[in-house]
C-alpha cells in the first residue's frame, strides 16, 4: 500500500494564471488611463493611485484608501494644498504613501469622490472610517 500519492495533493491542471491576484488601482477622474465600470483606474501603480482593491487568493477583497500626512483621507483635488504639509517631520521622517485599509462602504464614497470630484462623498468616507 501506497501512502504518497502527489496526484492526491496537487491539481495538475491548475496553472499560472490561477495563482495571480487581481489589484485594481484607482485615480482621480481626469487621470486615468483605462475607466473600469466607470471608475477612472491605472493600469500601474504610481504616485497618481489614491485608492486600490487587492483580491486576496481566498476571492475577498482588501480595500485601501491613501493617506495624507495628516493622517486624514488624502484630498488629490484640494485647492489650497492643505494636504501638503512643510513640518520638516512630514517632509523627511514620515512617509506620504501610507495606505489604510477600510471597509467597502468607506471605499466606495472614496472612489465616488475620486469619479465625481464632490466633496461630499470624500466627507462621507472619512466619517465612515473615524
Amino acid at each position: 500500500m501506497e501512502f504518497h500519492q502527489p496526484n492526491n495533493i496537487y491539481d495538475e491542471q491548475k496553472t499560472i494564471e490561477d495563482d495571480k491576484l487581481k489589484t485594481e488601482f484607482f485615480t482621480v477622474s481626469g487621470q486615468e488611463q483605462v475607466m473600469l465600470d466607470g471608475k477612472p483606474c491605472r493600469i500601474q501603480e504610481d504616485d497618481m493611485v489614491y485608492a486600490k482593491r487587492i483580491q486576496k487568493k481566498d476571492g475577498s477583497y482588501r480595500n485601501f484608501i491613501k493617506l495624507s500626512s495628516n493622517g486624514k483621507l488624502y484630498n488629490p483635488v484640494s485647492v489650497y494644498g492643505s494636504e501638503k504639509t512643510n513640518n520638516f517631520l512630514d517632509r523627511v521622517c514620515r512617509s506620504n504613501d501610507k495606505f489604510k485599509a477600510v471597509n467597502d462602504k468607506a471605499f466606495n464614497w472614496y472612489v465616488q469622490f475620486l469619479s465625481s470630484k464632490n466633496l461630499a462623498w470624500l466627507h462621507n468616507a472619512e466619517r465612515e472610517i473615524d
